[in-house]
């Protein structure tokens, strides 16, 4: 198996993370046996998060009676002590268990959140003090900003760092993940496909899984298929052919660097607005799956309810990535109804 001491944690995880975001779509008996699968094919860091809805408590229950020989991963949003440790006493709870193993300051993505949790009564003194307590045992923190997330690195603060990385998302391997090896401060990958955007998700694991400087990767994963086809490009050769060189260079013309990822960190709107919808069917959705009635139908709710909008900027000010979402919006949709009109995809 493939494994790495994940920066000063000491942790010895496979390379191959768990990402617990896709299960909240499931049922819960299937996302138990999605997570479980994982567990059988030995793979040993589950990550999720108190916003993750319904994650952390599916992967509690099938952890619980393998908690000694997993890592788990959770992470919280709020700002200040107070949040962070109710939150905290939550997280135990879902996972059913008495520590965690990796505990994340949740996108700290711009220097008014780094004040925010370091300011006095802010997150940090929370987090400190659960780890005196033992309910805590590696502090860490995540951001989706590679120039704060070097900040956060030198602060010495954090024991791992989780950012996202891809082939369409490459500025951490020139400054971040080399900082992070420096320094000894674990790294850990999510948006390895890019939310789903990519033409081919071998490849863009291959791609990740090839930088030394990358420790683990975390995709979401859905079904036992997913994990089976991850497995086996985790277990095989990471090195990119040629042809897969081409779709690189594709998808780079194809989505250049202001696409939606599907994070959803812009939501909600107040106007119920399906943003990423209306941003990823043309150029993701359609490309795989075509025109179907209920797509249709999809459509033409989103454009009524896009027709609503107040331009108050909230989902700008939320966008991890910085779209101007709502120059985005209005260009999409317009597209997106033309080909609808005449069933065209792209």
């Amino acid at each position: 198996m493939k494994e790495k001491v994940l920066g000063r944690t000491g942790l010895k995880v496979k390379t191959l993370g768990f990402g617990g975001i896709p299960i909240q779509r499931l049922s819960e008996e299937d996302a138990i046996e999605v997570v479980r699968h994982c567990y059988k094919l030995g793979l040993n860091y589950y990550d999720t998060a108190r916003g993750y809805t319904t994650s952390e408590v599916r992967i509690g229950k099938a952890l619980e009676d393998v908690r000694e020989k997993v890592y788990l991963a959770t992470k919280s949003n709020k700002r200040t002590a107070e949040g962070i440790k109710e939150e905290l006493e939550t997280s135990l709870k879902n996972l059913r268990t008495d520590y965690i193993d990796v505990y994340q300051l949740h996108n700290v993505s711009n220097q008014t959140q780094w004040d925010q949790v370091r300011a006095p009564g802010g997150a940090l003194e929370a987090v400190n003090e659960a780890k005196e307590q033992g309910k805590i045992r590696h502090l860490s923190v995540t951001s989706h900003s590679p120039d704060m997330a070097i900040e956060l690195v030198q602060s010495g603060i954090f024991e791992t760092m989780m950012i996202p990385y891809n082939y369409l998302t490459v500025q951490p391997e020139e400054k971040l993940l080399p900082l992070c090896n420096k320094l000894n401060v674990g790294t850990v990958i999510m948006k390895p496909f890019g939310g789903g955007a990519f033409s081919n998700a071998n490849t863009a694991l291959k791609y990740v899984l090839s930088n030394p400087h990358s420790d683990i990767i975390i995709p979401g994963m859905l079904s036992i298929a997913e994990i089976e086809e991850n497995y086996k490009v985790w277990m095989g050769d990471h090195s990119l052919r040629e042809e897969e060189h081409k779709l690189i260079q594709q998808d780079k013309e194809l989505l250049g660097d202001q696409f939606c990822r599907s994070c959803n960190y812009c939501q909600p709107c107040p106007q119920e607005i399906p943003i990423s919808t209306i941003l990823r069917t043309e150029t993701q959705v359609l490309r795989r799956m075509g025109w179907s009635d209920n797509r249709v139908r999809m459509v033409k709710n989103a454009k009524e309810k896009l027709d609503t909008c107040i331009h108050c900027g909230e989902c700008e000010t939320r966008c991890p990535y910085n779209l101007p979402i709502q120059e985005l919006l209005p260009k999409a949709m317009e597209s997106l109804w033309d080909r609808m009109e005449n069933r065209t995809i792209p």
